[in-house]
């Protein structure tokens, strides 16, 4: 094996050639056969449980991430998933994700843009339903965290440093959002700050749990409990039957909360929160002790 040449360098295949593998093994051979392996399966899997999707993404990059690992001689938690901490940092992440946008739909109230209406679901079907979209909700906190600030955020740090790589990953992570119906260049702009700020989170703690707990129970709160729309999405079952209204700059209009222009301030009050909480860096994407022996 030739150091230092276009391919390797000391640490053995360069991070850009692993960031590029990584990428070839989801997007042509690990999704593509998930997802036709199960066609068969996909009308009785919705029909009974939902839309599978995202948990067939999240195998993916967990099987994906650990194939990478191997390769590496790392463990498979060595990207963002080990912590000592991992329920306290997740359930603190969920409680800020809660307050922030509970806030944030508490000063459109106070301003009378917003109305919480009365509740959509009862009974049994309620308790499903909310139990169902927790579910789901978590499979989504974890399916995009670990995709974009997981194995492919670690490799491109290792490349080409830790916030030019947050910028790609955030990009990335925001151009995908542009396909959602109703969706807007001011909520598109502020789905690059969410990816900032998450990233940010793992910055300072070293860990994907805290930015797995914020994203989900942002997610759940803003489409379940509130019934708000979610980036221009919205969630059929949901608890209140909440109404925006005035001028989209203000509420968000089609994109939900997500479109408003109020919504970068939440998220600097929560990266403030991160900075005074976790006031040291903790991400450190090459240890040795992560080293599989």
């Amino acid at each position: 094996m030739a150091r230092n040449s276009l391919f390797f360098n000391d640490r053995g295949l360069r991070a850009g050639w692993r960031f590029v593998l990584f990428v070839v093994l989801l997007r042509l051979v690990l999704i593509p056969l998930a997802f036709t392996a199960l066609r068969p399966f996909r009308h009785r899997l919705d029909s009974s449980v939902g839309d599978v999707s995202d948990a067939l993404l999240l195998a993916c990059v967990l099987l994906g991430t650990f194939i990478m690992s191997k390769l590496e001689h790392r463990s498979v938690l060595s990207y963002g998933l080990r912590d000592s901490a991992a329920l306290p940092r997740f359930f603190a992440g969920s409680l800020t994700g809660f307050a922030s946008l509970t806030a944030m739909l508490l000063a459109l109230r106070a301003t009378q843009h917003l109305l919480f209406g009365p509740g959509h679901m009862a009974g049994w079907q309620l308790l499903i339903a909310a139990l169902l979209n927790v579910l789901g909700f978590l499979i989504v906190g974890l399916f995009e965290e670990t995709a974009f600030r997981g194995y492919a955020l670690y490799t491109l740090a290792d490349g080409m440093g830790f916030w030019p790589g947050a910028v790609a990953m955030s990009i990335v992570f925001a151009w995908l959002h542009v396909q959602n119906p109703g969706e807007s260049k001011v909520g598109i702009i502020a789905v690059f700050a969410f990816g900032m700020m998450l990233a940010f989170t793992l910055w300072r703690t070293g860990s994907l749990l805290w930015a797995i707990g914020f994203h989900f129970m942002w997610d759940y709160s803003e489409s379940f409990l509130y019934g708000v729309p979610d980036s221009g999405l919205v969630q059929p079952e949901h608890l209140l039957s909440t109404r925006l209204s005035g001028p989209a700059w203000i509420t968000g209009g089609s994109v939900g909360p997500e479109g408003s222009w109020f919504i970068f301030a939440v998220l600097a009050v929560v990266a403030l929160i991160i900075h005074l909480v976790y006031p040291k860096r903790q991400f450190l994407p090459q240890q040795s002790g992560d080293r599989v022996k």
